[in-house]
């Protein structure tokens, strides 16, 4: 049986760790959520029934004993650095998985050294209701993939351990995976953030700013050459339709970078609008509408905005307001 390392035991990290029939041990700075992970242990919510699971857990590198398969990196993106040296420091894992948002694989590649990592998209959402508490916003379940494309045994094996959690995809497309599920997030993410609203109250109010983030993302993955495929939807059939089949599946999400900005943290903005903006800049494709997002998103990072419906439109009319 697996060793597994889960890093992170917030919505994502927890509920997997939780979910996982094997040997796992979490590792969180929260050291009221890792007590209470312990004992009475874990309780989570996923389709309105409520499950506790005692996990071992731990708040600091230096109480991890033994080595690991597998390191699931499940905390975001400002953390990484901060969080991953020391593990390799420490030694003892055999391969570090990225699970968390937006562009993030090469440079978390660059820390725990080429061929280190593999990439791992979680296409499901939850909250954090504070220590001991987490929620499962949305069913869903994982794609895995080398980052060159590779097939390997590691990825089967993370597949098996996996499956109790959601169904799991291995490709050999993973970067084109990586873009698709950066739809979602530089879309309904991104909006819902700067709105305050769910991802299906977003798409009550404004369908111009969705489509114009998605039509974005997509020409900007156009131009780098990149292939790709559904997670949740088409992503080059992404119509009237296809919104409101998602949203029967995802309208309830709140996601993680609007947690975020309540909680007064840095968010990920930069590694998922951001990153759609910086490749469209390094391309050439004008990117207007995650622009203001990421702008957005940043002046409510500093305390000067707030999280509101009204700015639904300013996303949806950037077009206009800078021209073609």
């Amino acid at each position: 049986m697996p060793r597994i390392l889960v890093v992170g035991g917030g919505a994502i990290g927890g509920i997997t760790a939780a979910q996982m029939p094997c040997d796992v041990v979490v590792l969180d700075a929260n050291t009221e959520h890792v007590a209470r992970l312990r004992d009475p242990g874990l309780v989570y919510e996923q389709d309105g029934v409520e499950h506790t699971v005692r996990l071992d857990a731990v708040a600091t590198v230096d109480e991890l004993a033994g080595d690991f398969d597998f390191a699931l990196i499940a905390v975001k993106s400002p953390l990484h650095r901060e969080v991953l040296e020391p593990l390799v420091a420490r030694g003892g894992i055999g391969t570090f998985v990225s699970l968390g948002n937006g562009l993030i694989q090469d440079r978390m590649e660059g820390i725990v050294g080429k061929g280190n990592l593999l990439a791992c998209i979680v296409e499901w959402g939850g909250s954090n209701l504070g220590p001991g508490r987490l929620v499962r916003d949305s069913f869903g379940g994982y794609m895995i993939g080398e980052l060159d494309g590779a097939d390997s045994d590691r990825s089967r094996v993370l597949a098996r351990c996996l499956e109790p959690v959601g169904p799991v995809r291995i490709t050999s497309n993973v970067r084109g995976m990586i873009w698709s599920k950066l739809l979602i997030n530089s879309t309904f993410t991104g909006l819902s953030a700067v709105s305050g609203l769910r991802y299906g109250g977003v798409a009550e109010r404004d369908r111009d700013a969705i489509f114009a983030l998605w039509a974005e993302g997509v020409a900007v993955a156009d131009a780098q050459g990149l292939k790709l495929e559904s997670v949740h939807v088409d992503p080059y059939r992404f119509d009237d339709a296809a919104l409101v089949e998602y949203m029967n599946e995802s309208g309830n999400v709140r996601p993680s970078m609007l947690q975020d900005l309540d909680a007064g943290r840095l968010t990920e903005v930069d590694v998922v609008n951001g990153g759609v903006a910086s490749r469209g800049r390094e391309f050439g494709v004008p990117t207007r509408h995650n622009d203001r997002v990421v702008e957005l998103v940043h002046s409510m990072e500093r305390g000067e905005r707030s999280p509101d419906p009204r700015w639904l439109a300013y996303v949806s009319e950037a077009q206009a307001a800078t021209g073609s």
